[in-house]
């Protein structure tokens, strides 16, 4: 599933998907493993009728059919997700075991299922800006994480995410970065996608960003990436002008020098 560390520049689309969302119920991991059990969609509906009357005979007559262990049992039953174990999250991330550990204990206490969808990921990512809407930039921000599109983050993209970020190389950093803005999956940025960008960022900042939101400023301010950025003037910017302009600058090396973090308890 995770061949390279290495996003690819076409992997997705920001607009969401039309596929159902599959249920994930939380269960307490052995290690970082799972309970992998998938029923059928009628399977699935017969247990939700089952369910259904249990609990309209618990409310109406106040009595029990006996069905709270089957209740129970249907909890584990719908499990989907199946995290890798702690060797393999070793060998796809720069983290090792003692630091793997500690993220996902983090983890599971935002999103106790071991998995998160993108309403819960922009309630969590809104946090850190209490101050404006970071709803629009978080959207951007899951869409990268989620590599296979299917509207959920694993622990695995997660944290292959992350390590990136933290300890990646400078190309895979950049790489990662590029892929955000690359909001189409073209492996070009466009005009568009950078504008879609910078206002989500101004929303993001609120009453913090500077200058303020308008169409002019923000047009100034593509007008000036672009021209640092787009090195043939065509328009559009590839990764291998993304890399080599952030390359030759040594303030935004320095800033990517800075993710190189180490976690401790």
């Amino acid at each position: 599933m995770y061949s390279s560390i290495n996003a690819s520049s076409n992997r997705r689309s920001v607009r969401k998907r039309t596929t159902p969302k599959a249920h994930f119920i939380p269960v307490q991991p052995a290690g970082l493993e799972n309970i992998e059990v998938n029923l059928t969609r009628r399977e699935r509906f017969v247990n939700y009728c089952r369910i259904f009357y249990h609990c309209l005979r618990r409310v109406l007559f106040g009595v029990s059919d006996g069905y709270d262990g089957d209740f129970e049992d249907f909890d584990v039953q719908v499990i989907h997700y199946k995290p890798s174990n702690l060797d393999d999250l070793c060998q796809l991330t720069h983290y090792s075991r003692e630091e793997i550990r500690m993220i996902y204990r983090g983890f599971k206490q935002e999103c106790p299922a071991g998995i998160v969808d993108e309403e819960r990921f922009r309630e969590l990512y809104c946090q850190f800006f209490p101050l404006g809407d970071a709803s629009p930039y978080a959207k951007f921000v899951f869409s990268t994480f989620d590599q296979d599109e299917d509207g959920h983050v694993t622990f695995d993209q997660f944290i292959i995410g992350m390590s990136l970020l933290a300890r990646g190389t400078l190309t895979q950093k950049l790489q990662w970065v590029f892929n955000l803005y690359d909001l189409n999956g073209t492996g070009k940025v466009s005009r568009a996608n950078m504008k879609e960008i910078l206002m989500a960022m101004h929303l993001m900042l609120g009453s913090h960003s500077q200058p303020c939101i308008d169409e002019q400023s923000i047009n100034t301010q593509i007008d000036q990436i672009f021209a640092k950025l787009d090195l043939d003037a065509d328009g559009s910017i590839t990764f291998a002008e993304f890399t080599e302009a952030c390359q030759n600058d040594p303030q935004i090396v320095s800033v990517f020098g800075k993710f190189d973090t180490v976690i401790s308890s």
